[in-house]
């Protein structure tokens, strides 16, 4: 239709907006942006050196926190921070937690390569714009003194002919112009291509990122299957169960009322329907605690977990709680983490052979929380059987992931991260 207009997406780099619009480029903020960024980098670089001898591997982690802040000058594209958040245990902890992820060694690569990148960013900006922005500046100057009709000898004695010469001046002006403006194009390129090779290192990878999305699709056909079965098997419950209850206690109730009007002994009747109202009772009670368990709504979500634990202890094995988490949760939250964590006790009962068991619980001061079972037993946990496959599930409903260690023979630990705001 006449009065629409394709939308082309967001130029959010550098080097979209070069491909797009060259021609534009000089008008717009992308060469100062990539200009500040190129200038910067020795100062991170600096940083890092003085940083990297006394931490070692670790200096990479706050350096790479400050990068994914200064890449926000040459891509307007959100840029998650990639790291497991830390526990609350201490440096220790920290540093385990960090030891073993991907991106920790990553990013101290990148900081090493600052260092030669900031010797080349500074050899690139001196040929490509410090030189032609001093030949334009000097023959510039030499111009206006020809119009101010000022010989250049009176200032500096040692000119040459050439540069007593209004027109070669002129010309050398244009030329330094002329260089400068394509090493504003030269910076572009040069920053675009410090860009991609942080987004490579201090980032989430890309196949990482499709991988999680491919993951959370499958995920969630499942979660969407699963809620089918559910409701149909609550249907079920309720026709085949109290339905049946209630159905015989209007029954016994007319009957009763037709013996009671005929001057019959109706107690057997009363006892037979106080018995089918028990029954029905406690039938659509095991239906709610099915959707909505009886230790929520008489426990926050630490209570909840502590009474799970305890029921471990029954069957020989020796449990550990260390939980501190908010009193108040969102109720799908605490409703998640509770049948999630139920099933992790319901596997080491089954499979683990365990004969202890670690349940910790702690929340970041990103406001995400961690809920952990660790167990002494045969190890070797499949990620891809049934169990764990449901507690995947409704982690992944939640927004958050589920990080497991379980090498044969054992121990295994298994963390429930999911992000709330309580």
């Amino acid at each position: 239709m006449g009065g629409m207009r394709d939308r082309q997406p967001r130029v959010t780099t550098p080097g979209v907006a070069l491909r797009r619009h060259p021609g534009r480029l000089l008008f717009t903020s992308w060469p100062w942006r990539c200009l500040a960024f190129l200038l910067s980098t020795p100062l991170v670089a600096a940083v890092w050196l003085v940083s990297c001898w006394p931490l070692l591997t670790f200096a990479g982690v706050p350096l790479g926190h400050l990068e994914r802040h200064r890449l926000r000058l040459l891509d307007l594209a959100p840029i998650p921070n990639p790291h497991v958040p830390g526990p609350r245990a201490g440096l220790a902890a920290w540093i385990r937690v960090r030891a073993r992820e991907r991106i920790s060694w990553t990013e101290l690569l990148h900081g090493a390569l600052l260092v030669p990148l900031s010797v080349l960013n500074f050899a690139v900006l001196t040929l490509v714009l410090l030189m032609p922005g001093m030949l334009a500046t000097s023959s510039g100057l030499l111009v206006v003194f020809s119009i101010l009709g000022v010989d250049p000898a009176t200032v500096d004695p040692g000119t040459t002919a050439i540069q007593r010469d209004p027109l070669a001046q002129v010309l050398l002006c244009v030329l330094g112009l002329v260089l400068l403006i394509a090493g504003l194009y030269a910076v572009t390129l040069l920053a675009e291509g410090q860009r991609y090779l942080a987004r490579m290192l201090i980032t989430e990878p890309a196949p990482e990122l499709s991988a999680q999305v491919e993951g959370l699709t499958r995920s969630r056909a499942r979660v969407t299957d699963a809620f089918d079965a559910e409701r149909r098997r609550i249907e079920r419950d309720l026709h085949d169960g109290a339905q049946q209850r209630l159905t015989a206690l209007v029954m016994t109730l007319g009957t009763m009322r037709y013996q009671h009007d005929r001057g019959h002994d109706v107690t057997d009747l009363i006892d037979q329907a106080g018995h089918d109202a028990r029954r029905a009772v406690e039938e659509l009670r095991q239906i709610v605690h099915d959707i909505f368990p009886a230790a929520l709504r008489e426990n926050d979500l630490t209570g909840a977990l502590d009474d799970l634990a305890a029921s471990t202890e029954t069957a020989g094995i020796t449990t550990t709680v260390t939980i501190d988490l908010p009193s108040e949760l969102p109720t799908d939250v605490q409703v998640g983490v509770y049948f999630a964590t139920s099933e992790l006790f319901t596997n080491v009962l089954k499979h683990a052979r365990a004969t202890n068991v670690r349940l910790l619980g702690h929340q970041t001061e990103e406001g995400r929380i961690f809920v952990t079972v660790e167990d002494d037993g045969a190890g070797g946990a499949d990620p891809d059987g049934t169990g764990l496959l449901g507690v995947i599930d409704r982690i992944e409903t939640l927004g958050g992931r589920v990080h497991l260690v379980s090498p044969v023979g054992g121990p295994t630990r298994i963390s429930l991260e999911v992000p709330c705001a309580s």
